[in-house]
């Protein structure tokens, strides 16, 4: 999973959007306009490579990772990925120190590989400004530093169904189109949410082309964040969560520098603004269960079919009902996207923000070690992939962050109907 630059087409290759044939220098597609050149950070494995395995050197490795020879299963450079967002937009693969958000994905301590996936970008839009006559124009077809500019954020994070073959190839898929796809929609002035509805179906038409059986194919979760100056807009389908963490501050009492160990560190204390929110709803069997009020919570959680899931991307599913909300934050904060292998050892707010804010340093990157860390120190039997997102966004003007409403949070919007059943 590395960084990539400017994606290359050729006439082999159409149109992301609507498969219309693209020719090599094409930026747009000339039946519905789409742009064709983007850069996100998504795994990419270059065409024609000759692999040797890392053991006994035979170029004999077939096409899921396995040498012919010896049997070793190969590294493949996702055991451990770390991205960054720069402040000025760039994607990377190494620690940046003014990060603007960030990502880690790691295999955890039980999991033979990665079957996660994690996909971030970073867009500077040009702001709608009034055309004559009172119209707005697009926003997207504004030239850039001509008009104020507004900097979102977009992540991506994949998990791959482990008991279904060729899921670690569907997260990697999901997460490159459903980036690929929040950036194009963006970037022709799409609201967030209609850009992150469009990401998620496309991301599921995309894992659903994927080869394999009719009632056993690749399949994974899917949970996405895009964060700009007023909002944060969460989609997903499966049991990967999104979460919201205000910042923390250390407010120190200038008058309690002496006295006992215990009053001192009652002196500085790291207070947050307003608890800590889960801004998705599983979809599982228990929270349908609860939902449709045949089970309480107890009881539902307690069954062994509580985690099962009722909703993911692949071809034996039969629809993919997109779970969009958008949340408005009343202080700045952090927006956090993770798998299962995260949760499933912090499920609670308050579990992930007294890791996140151990060192409140505002750096992302530090914030995702520390998330990971405490993952892998519990057990780390799955997968372990979470991305961070401050919000605002860290082009937005101060004025902008100051006009953020000072009430309590909105609650999330959760999906108002029940996840449709897997074909049987």
């Amino acid at each position: 999973m590395t960084p990539t630059g400017r994606a290359s087409t050729s006439p082999a290759e159409g149109c992301h959007d609507c498969g219309e044939p693209l020719n090599a220098d094409d930026r747009f597609c000339e039946a519905c306009g789409m742009p064709s050149d983007l850069v996100v950070a998504a795994p990419r494995k270059p065409e024609g490579a000759r692999q040797a395995c890392a053991d006994c050197g035979a170029e004999a490795v077939d096409a899921d990772g396995y040498c012919g020879a010896c049997g070793l299963r190969q590294p493949h450079g996702r055991e451990r990925v770390e991205l960054t967002v720069t402040r000025d937009g760039t994607v990377s693969a190494h620690p940046a120190p003014d990060g603007s958000a960030a990502g880690i994905s790691d295999r955890g301590l039980r999991r033979s590989r990665n079957e996660d996936a994690l996909a971030l970008a970073c867009l500077a839009l040009p702001q709608p400004v009034p055309a004559p006559g009172g119209q707005l124009a697009a926003r997207g077809s504004m030239p850039q530093g001509k008009t104020p500019t507004e900097r979102l954020v977009c992540a991506v994070v994949c998990d791959g169904v482990a008991s279904a073959p060729g899921s670690e190839e569907a997260a990697r898929i999901a997460a490159d189109t459903g980036i690929a796809t929040l950036v194009r929609r963006l970037s022709l002035g799409a609201d967030p949410e209609n850009a992150t509805r469009a990401a998620v179906t496309r991301s599921a038409r995309a894992v659903a082309g994927l080869p394999g059986s009719d009632h056993n194919s690749p399949a994974c979760t899917y949970v996405s964040l895009v964060v700009g100056a007023d909002t944060v807009t969460v989609g997903w389908v499966g049991d990967s969560r999104a979460y919201w963490l205000p910042t923390a501050t250390t407010s120190t009492n200038p008058s309690a520098t002496s006295g006992t160990p215990a009053a001192r560190r009652n002196a500085d204390e790291a207070e947050v603004a307003g608890p800590g929110v889960l801004l998705t709803l599983d979809d599982s069997w228990a929270v349908r269960m609860v939902a449709s009020g045949e089970l309480t919570e107890d009881a539902a959680f307690a069954d062994p079919r509580a985690y099962l899931l009722t909703g993911w991307l692949g071809a034996d599913v039969a629809s993919v009902e997109p779970h969009v909300t958008t949340f408005e934050p009343g202080c700045p904060g952090l927006a956090v996207a993770c798998s299962d292998g995260l949760w499933n050892h912090l499920p609670e707010p308050d579990a992930l923000a007294a890791a996140v804010w151990e060192e409140p340093d505002g750096d992302p990157l530090g914030a995702a070690r520390r998330l990971v860390r405490a993952a892998l120190d519990a057990g780390g039997h799955d997968n372990v992939t979470v991305a961070l997102i401050p919000y605002p966004p860290a082009s937005a003007s101060a004025s902008a962050s100051a006009s953020a409403s000072a009430s309590a949070h909105r609650p999330p919007r959760p999906p108002t109907d029940p996840a449709r059943e897997p074909l049987s």
